[in-house]
């Protein structure tokens, strides 16, 4: 898998300096006090994010599709805290904050296939956090089918950000690569579902629209 996204459009945040001036400037006109010690002391943190964030989906572009949704869910993840400490230089303020803040059902029933398979939102979390702090939208605990996320990828009225929707769904491709082996390898490697080409296509699809998705957060 490749990705045409150009990573150099985050050249600035590798720069501390920058970083610095940058969270001093949002800091401030969000009215946090002692905005340029605590721009100070946040812009390693972010710089790195933004480092790692690049790191996994290099990684991801030059692996096999077995562990591409690891790399791009940790990716994420990466551009996620990121953002979130554009805004907030106390993030987090509690455990439960670090939370995925999703979760997927633990036993896959027989006959399983991942467009019939669903992700409920938890009350706390990075999704939350994400939403609450960038999006300035509560999200309801609800439970999303992939059938919903991936129509709602095309839809031009979506009832979720486009971020989102990437979020939960690489969450769910994550997890199936990390702890349903033998129904991963088996879609992988012999394919004999419509899952393959489905998951796969998306992959190629978010490698580029996430990072460059995230700009508006970031770069903006």
């Amino acid at each position: 898998m490749t990705s045409d996204f150009i990573w150099q459009h985050y050249l600035p945040l590798y720069a501390k300096h920058h970083v610095t001036q940058v969270l001093f400037t949002r800091y401030t006109a969000a009215g946090i006090t002692h905005s340029e010690q605590l721009a100070i002391e946040k812009a390693p943190a972010l710089c790195a994010h933004i480092e790692h964030a690049e790191l996994f989906y290099q990684q991801a572009a030059h692996s096999t599709v077995f562990i591409q949704p690891v790399l791009q869910f940790y990716g994420m993840i990466h551009l996620f805290k990121a953002a979130i400490m554009m805004k907030d230089p106390f993030h987090p303020e509690k455990t439960n904050q670090l939370a995925h803040g999703v979760s997927s059902r633990k036993i896959k029933k027989k006959h399983y296939t991942f467009l019939e398979d669903t992700v409920k939102i938890q009350k706390h979390g990075l999704y939350t956090t994400f939403s609450e702090k960038l999006l300035h939208c509560s999200p309801r605990m609800i439970t999303c089918d992939m059938h919903q996320l991936f129509n709602s990828l095309h839809d031009p009225c979506p009832s979720l950000h486009n971020m989102q929707t990437h979020y939960l769904i690489l969450y769910s491709l994550s997890m199936l690569a990390r702890y349903e082996t033998e129904w991963w390898h088996r879609c992988m490697t012999y394919k004999e579902t419509t899952d393959y080409p489905v998951i796969k296509s998306f992959l190629t699809y978010a490698a580029h629209q996430v990072p460059d998705g995230m700009r508006v957060f970031l770069l903006d």
